[in-house]
């Protein structure tokens, strides 16, 4: 038995110098052009399956309305993703076919994944598989689009999700060309066509827009789906941007109204809060910065009347969790959403989206 531990152990240590010459050597080929061994590929693609399977347990899609919109995963996919994993119905891009693994392909095969499992890689990636991690992995919310598009699409074979442009829409981009960055969610006019996790921009302040902006391109606003947008805008491209969604003047006032804003009790509650504050709890009025009457609105601070209120609710969790940044100013929603419990979040944003956005509200 000792004999047969020795031989063991020496042929152990001789193997493990051969691996040690062969590693320092170079002799194997670390290439992408040559592709795996199949039972490599094999092996890898059944240990990322069983590992994601595993690992999103527990993670569920969201039950609010509005959140699972195809129409801003579509935009998220073709800013991203499209270069390795093509479009629906098209070849997969020469680049992604170099690629070692190779991207998989957005085929019918995906929709033999769970909702949850598409979110978990997309949120995390995949090691050695040149699949990045969502920009901010705190922002799993941003996901669910993406999501939804690649279901939807995949069913349905379509590429696009978006509306035809008017000949006004046309005459804009034709006249400000950057505006192409921020249509497919914003629209030309401001008004959010793609779910209630895109805000209104029509009316809004300048100043405000053009410091979120400059927030997300340095990444002091972490958002997986601005950031790289702002990052390609230079200085001149964000104060056209800003002054253009500051001075338009929307028309489509049935895009802007939140269904869902029926319960007057919740709007009188906000309404209150916001007007007057909590002096009990230290909780300033948020009307001496955030209006709605455009006079008592400052310069810096936005608008808030008329969004969606799932947005405006999930600002103030972001606030209050640390993982919502921006200019300077943010700062102070800090310790002010720290005292703000779910039902004041809740009431505070119903009231604001039960108002007219900025641009409908009558000049006094």
């Amino acid at each position: 038995m000792l004999l047969t531990w020795k031989r063991a152990l020496i042929a152990c240590c001789v193997l493990g110098i051969l691996g040690t010459v062969v590693l320092v050597s170079g002799v194997v080929p670390v290439k992408a052009s040559s592709g795996h061994w199949q039972i490599t590929r094999w092996f890898l693609n059944f240990a990322s399956d069983r590992s994601v399977s595993f690992h999103s347990r527990g993670t569920q899609p969201p039950k609010v309305s509005g959140l699972m919109d195809a129409r801003l995963g579509a935009e998220i996919y073709e800013s991203n993703c499209r270069f390795c994993h093509g479009m629906p119905g098209q070849e997969q891009p020469p680049v992604a076919k170099g690629m070692t693994p190779t991207p998989p392909r957005l085929d019918r095969s995906l929709l033999e994944k769970e909702p949850r499992e598409l979110h978990y890689i997309i949120r995390h990636g995949i090691k050695f598989a040149g699949m990045p991690a969502w920009p901010v992995p705190t922002r799993g919310d941003e996901i669910w689009p993406v999501v939804a598009y690649l279901r939807q699409a995949l069913k349905e074979d379509r590429q696009t999700f978006g509306a035809e442009r008017s000949e006004s829409d046309l005459a804009a981009l034709a006249k400000l060309p950057v505006l192409q960055a921020c249509v497919d969610c914003h629209g030309v006019d401001g008004v959010s066509r793609a779910g209630k996790q895109v805000p209104h921009l029509t009316g809004q302040v300048e100043g405000y827009l053009r410091l979120s902006l400059l927030a997300f391109r340095s990444s002091e606003r972490n958002s997986g789906v601005m950031m790289p947008v702002c990052y390609a805008l230079t200085d001149q491209e964000m104060d056209a941007l800003s002054k253009h969604y500051h001075e338009t003047v929307s028309t489509d006032a049935a895009a802007k109204v939140d269904a869902e804003i029926t319960d007057h009790a919740a709007i009188e509650r906000g309404r209150k809060l916001a007007m007057n504050g909590d002096r009990g709890r230290k909780i300033p009025s948020c009307q001496k910065c955030h209006g709605p009457d455009a006079e008592n609105r400052r310069g810096e601070y936005p608008s808030l009347a008329g969004q969606s209120k799932w947005y405006l609710q999930r600002q103030l969790e972001l606030f209050q969790k640390r993982v919502r940044g921006g200019a300077q100013t943010a700062r102070l929603m800090h310790p002010i959403a720290d005292k703000l419990s779910e039902q004041d979040r809740s009431d505070l944003a119903t009231f604001y989206a039960s108002l007219q956005t900025p641009d409908e509200r009558p000049e006094k």
